[in-house]
């Protein structure tokens, strides 16, 4: 074959737009819309403005108040030694449970953080106090799917 030659000249350029072609092709096809796209979320205020807030503290408020009645009316009868030993048990128990909802709560959010990074197709999502520059703010769209649960 000479290079001089038009129907080789003609090949070699068919030859050579067609695999450019199948390049570009795989590349739109198989390209991740989310490979760069970074997100951050505000977690301090999700967890201020997230509703189970109010029911959480109206839950620990209640059982505060019950464990004082319970403490005053036995600490008639308790030495002082005792009645911190029962104080000490009914704040192990509020903490326990201070403990509990917030963990139940940080997993519900965590979720929704998840489900609508995917819904964004966000690729990484970091906390607000982490991102120097760029990025999504994603916390407006986590409380709004977080209220639509509620």
């Amino acid at each position: 074959m000479n290079w001089s030659d038009r129907k080789f000249q003609t090949a070699v350029l068919l030859l050579l737009i067609s695999i450019l072609a199948a390049v570009i092709l795989l590349g739109v096809l198989t390209e991740d819309e989310a490979v760069d796209k970074a997100a951050y979320v505000n977690l301090e205020r999700v967890f201020e403005e997230h509703p189970a807030k109010t029911a959480a503290e109206q839950t620990l408020n209640q059982k505060a108040a019950e464990y004082q009645q319970q403490l005053e009316s036995k600490a008639e009868e308790l030495s002082g030694t005792e009645q911190k030993e029962v104080l000490a048990e009914y704040q192990q128990r509020l903490q326990d449970l201070e403990s509990e909802l917030l963990a139940s709560v940080t997993e519900e959010v965590e979720k929704v953080i998840k489900e609508t990074a995917a819904e964004k197709k966000v690729k990484f999502v970091l906390e607000e106090e982490q991102v120097l520059y760029g990025g999504y703010n994603l916390t407006d769209d986590v409380l709004k799917k977080l209220r639509e649960e509620w």
